[in-house]
Order: structure tokens, then C-alpha cells, then sequence
């Protein structure tokens, strides 16, 4: 595949890019330890670390990301428990729900009309190792 920008043949699909520069990182680790004061005490702990690491180059490359429901789905529970309360707390409740169910409703349609055709453009995008473009070649 050559660059359309340089002509280079130096070139890899995105998904290459990001693959290669993502890691998940899981880790375990144990501790213990010992104290005497006026008694003697023994403890330990167990602690695990999860998370991701990422190149600057693999977030560049990154693919499209699907529309959150986090916080429309928070905007109607908490609107749902303002509905129990005072008058101002029902109408406040009311528009909570109504924002909610607005965003939720937009981030399925986002999800399951667009997004599928920006990952396929994705999919079949590269990236020129020598000048940096980001090109398109289905």
C-alpha cells in the first residue's frame, strides 16, 4: 500500500497501529508486615492494579468510540428519586428523566446507525510511517 500523500511504501492499517501500541495492564502484588508497640501486630494486603497503556501514536490511531449511556442513564435514576419529593423536586425529577431518556435515545441511534460505518472507514484507514497522513484505501 503506498502513502497518497508521499508515495511511500512504509505504511500500516491503523488497527495495526493501535494493536501494537495498547497494552492491558493486570498486576497482583502482596505485603506484609510486622509492628510491636505496646503489643505485637502482624498484618498484610493484597492489592491488584488493572488499566491500560497507551503510545501517543496508538491514541492517534485509535478507532471511533460508541456513544456513552453513563450519564443519561444516572440523569434518569436520580430523576426517578426526585419524583418522591416536593413539587419542585417532581418537575425537576420530570426534566431529569426527560434529558436522560433525550441522550440515551441519541447514543442509539448514534451507536447503531453511524458508528458502524465510521469503524469500517477505520478499519481501512492507514498510516504512513514516513510523513505521518492518515489515509483512507478500502
Amino acid at each position: 500500500m503506498q502513502c497518497t500523500k508521499c508515495n511511500s511504501e512504509n505504511t500500516q492499517r491503523l488497527q495495526v497501529v493501535y494493536d501494537n501500541g495498547t497494552q492491558n495492564i493486570n498486576t497482583i502484588s502482596h505485603s506484609a508486615g510486622a509492628g510491636i508497640g505496646g503489643a505485637f501486630g502482624v498484618g498484610g494486603a493484597r492489592t491488584s492494579t488493572n488499566g491500560t497503556s497507551q503510545s501517543t501514536l496508538a491514541h492517534k490511531a485509535s478507532p471511533p468510540a460508541k456513544h456513552s449511556m453513563k450519564w443519561a442513564i444516572i440523569s434518569i435514576v436520580i430523576g426517578l428519586f426526585c419524583l418522591g419529593g416536593s413539587t419542585g423536586s417532581v418537575a425537576f425529577g420530570i426534566c431529569l428523566i426527560v434529558i436522560g431518556g433525550y441522550f440515551s435515545f441519541t447514543a442509539v441511534q448514534f451507536n447503531s446507525n453511524n458508528w458502524p460505518g465510521l469503524y469500517q472507514f477505520w478499519k481501512e484507514s492507514w498510516l504512513c510511517n514516513k510523513c505521518g497522513t492518515i489515509y483512507h484505501q478500502p
